[in-house]
């Protein structure tokens, strides 16, 4: 009976207080500091209108460079000291990050980690190192690293201790730096074709590398620079890069006069982060007479000390199954008249080509992607 009677008082008491009008902000009573809920979530709705403009912020940069790239992150840190979507804002920030150039400088990815907060996301005890303590911040945190894989930034004892700070030595982070550490140097100085960092800009710079890093695998081959001014009855002024081996000459002389050679392309070959076009003389593949012998059949044997063999040359690394390749070249507009321009210049040097009848097979040279709409017929697309 009395629990009865103590529940009525404090149910009509409660009743009593949630009835109660609310004038101000700063009320005393508790039904105002209920209602009072509306207002908090109003600031929390400018907060979050905040951290949207921050998180624009990377769009709305008139001038991308790197220098407005990290300025944005210290904006971000300065007027976000919550760090409230921390997780949002680098993945957006990884998404602007190679369109800013901003992409093969360690210091941009140090300042992307020290958006994380420090100490909150390290485990205090076994089982939250077991269960992928802040599982979200240790992905994106991979996900930076990754992004410096990609990229070929090798990171620094600096920022291991910044993912000690914010991760602790049990991180996911943590390991996937050591496991870069460890690859990494050994393959930092591998590549047989060193590239400057940043790459060039110049294309005939980029074009030179790319004859160097393909006609490397004959050590006799040169790479020559032609100016189309130096040709007579040339329509463009452009610049031709060249390579061709004395090998390649030698190949040349024997080929047939009446036989055509072709000028095909273009092909592409990556240098860095640069994709050239290049273009191939190339003529019909040698023939080979494979000659079967039964070796189990002794009804005829023959010996070869009294007989007179006909003497073959072996295969050259230029004479391939599908053709003997005899120069390639890159150009400034990748124009049929350019490489015109180019076998007058290889003439100078290979009379031969003056008789030789050069046929040229081009490809299209567009980059762009044509889809055919889904609501026309097999006439038209036959067509």
């Amino acid at each position: 009976m009395l629990s009865r009677i103590i529940r009525s008082i404090l149910a009509s008491n409660v009743t009593a207080l949630l009835r109660q009008p609310v004038y101000e902000l700063k009320g005393r009573s508790f039904s105002r500091a209920i209602h009072t809920s509306r207002e908090r979530n109003e600031k929390n709705d400018k907060k979050d209108e905040k951290s949207d403009i921050i998180l624009h912020a990377f769009a709305n940069v008139e001038e991308k460079k790197k220098e407005s790239y990290l300025e944005v992150l210290r904006q971000y840190k300065s007027k976000n000291e919550m760090r409230h979507g921390h997780v949002e804002f680098i993945r957006i920030a990884l998404r602007y990050i190679d369109e800013f150039g901003a992409n093969r400088d360690l210091a941009v990815y140090k300042e992307l980690l020290d958006v994380l907060p420090k100490g909150k996301f390290v485990p205090r005890n076994y089982y939250q190192t077991i269960f992928l303590h802040y599982p979200l911040q240790q992905n994106v945190a991979v996900d930076v690293l990754s992004k410096m894989e990609d990229n070929c930034v090798m990171p620094d004892k600096e920022m291991q201790d910044q993912l000690l700070n914010i991760f602790g030595k049990h991180g996911l982070p943590l390991k996937k730096f050591w496991r870069m550490m460890y690859w990494m140097p050994k393959f930092a100085h591998l590549n047989p074709w060193p590239c400057s960092r940043p790459a060039p800009k110049d294309p005939q710079v980029l074009a030179r590398m790319a004859m160097s890093k393909m006609s490397s695998v004959d050590v006799q081959s040169e790479v020559t620079d032609f100016d189309t001014k130096d040709v007579e009855e040339a329509i463009e002024d452009t610049w031709i890069v060249s390579a061709m081996s004395r090998l390649q000459e030698e190949l040349l002389q024997r080929q047939p006069v009446d036989t055509p050679i072709y000028v095909e392309g273009p092909y592409t070959v990556w240098v860095a982060d640069q994709c050239i076009d290049y273009f191939i003389l190339k003529g019909t593949a040698r023939e080979i007479k494979k000659v079967e012998i039964n070796i189990d059949d002794v009804s005829n044997i023959k010996i070869p000390f009294w007989e007179s063999r006909e003497i073959t040359f072996p295969l050259t690394v230029h004479e391939q199954s599908d053709g003997i390749y005899f120069a390639m070249c890159a150009t400034g507009t990748s124009s049929k008249d350019s490489l015109l321009s180019w076998i007058r210049c290889l003439q100078k040097k290979n009379p031969i080509l003056t008789v030789i009848p050069v046929v040229f097979k081009l490809m299209s040279s567009t980059r762009e992607q044509l889809f055919i709409a889904s609501g026309e017929s097999e006439k038209q697309i036959v067509q």
